[in-house]
């Protein structure tokens, strides 16, 4: 038996109907499904539990939060939805679950997932694969000088988690990563990650980068893993035109948006999502000032 955890808002429904899809069309155990969501509605719910309609689906549940939960972190241009924060609090929503899996809403998996799910931890907290900024000289600095990781080159993606729950309760990594991000907000330029890097640092497992794979990364035949969507583009944006759109859009026709593709009127549909994706929150413009003259 696998348990997945996912974090959703109502922007990533097509991401997150296709993570969970291609995890059940390849999982040869039971699944069962736990999204932590901001501001679902129940249609929206609906739509996604028709999409996941396979025998080996098991348990899926809903849990919302309150958005005042996520409303204290900070939020970038990159990734304006605070979404993901919503993992912190995986121990306060699931608290019978020993052990889970979590996993970004922009995601293919392509292989049996319980490869991976059963991975012997070794004593860790949880098993990750290195973040491709790991590799970035200018990243490198930024993760020593601000984030205070004593071995930058160990840095994380955050999308691909396998976690011991127990251990994660034991060492309060949801409480502490809660208290980073709200303590070193400034810093924290990769939101959650960071955070959940400095509090999990020396306790995580490096998995194989297979578990993990950045989609410029992955050839046109990748079928042993996970391709991440990583990016501010989307295969469900108008002006996504890159590796493994039609993957993406052949499993998400065998969901309940079969058919479903992003608007793109008179040919200019990439324009305003385009200009939307440039323009800052005025939070975010408050903490750009913040910065400047602190």
């Amino acid at each position: 038996m696998v348990n997945l955890v996912l974090a959703t808002d109502s922007n990533n429904l097509w991401g997150l109907a296709v993570t969970v899809r291609s995890v059940l069309e390849h999982c040869s155990t039971t699944c069962n499904v736990y999204i932590l969501s901001v501001n679902l509605t129940p249609s929206e719910q609906l739509d996604l539990l028709d999409s996941w309609k396979m025998p080996n689906a098991g348990t899926i549940e809903f849990f919302p939060l309150e958005e005042s939960k996520v409303a204290p972190f900070r939020t970038t241009l990159f990734v304006k939805s605070k979404a993901a924060y919503a993992r912190l609090y995986i121990d306060e929503y699931l608290p019978n679950l020993s052990r889970c899996l979590y996993l970004d809403t922009d995601l293919i998996v392509c292989s049996d997932i319980t490869e991976l799910y059963n991975t012997d931890l070794m004593g860790n907290i949880s098993g990750c694969a290195r973040d491709i900024s790991s590799f970035n000289e200018i990243q490198l600095a930024r993760f020593k000088d601000k984030l205070g990781l004593k071995n930058p080159s160990l840095y994380f993606n955050s999308g691909v988690m396998l976690i011991d729950l127990d251990a994660w309760r034991k060492d309060k990594v949801g409480l502490r990563a809660i208290k980073v991000g709200t303590e070193k907000y400034d810093f924290l330029d990769g939101m959650d990650q960071d955070a959940l890097n400095i509090v999990l640092e020396d306790k995580w497992l490096n998995l194989d980068g297979k578990w993990n794979t950045a989609k410029h990364n992955a050839s046109e035949d990748f079928n042993d893993g996970i391709i991440h969507f990583l990016g501010r583009v989307k295969p469900w944006h108008a002006d996504y035109d890159y590796k493994f759109k039609e993957r993406f859009f052949d499993i998400l026709d065998r969901t309940s948006y079969m058919s479903k593709r992003p608007a793109n009127l008179l040919g200019m549909g990439a324009i305003p999502k385009k200009i939307s994706r440039l323009i800052p929150t005025v939070e975010m413009v408050q903490g750009k000032v913040r910065r400047m003259f602190s």
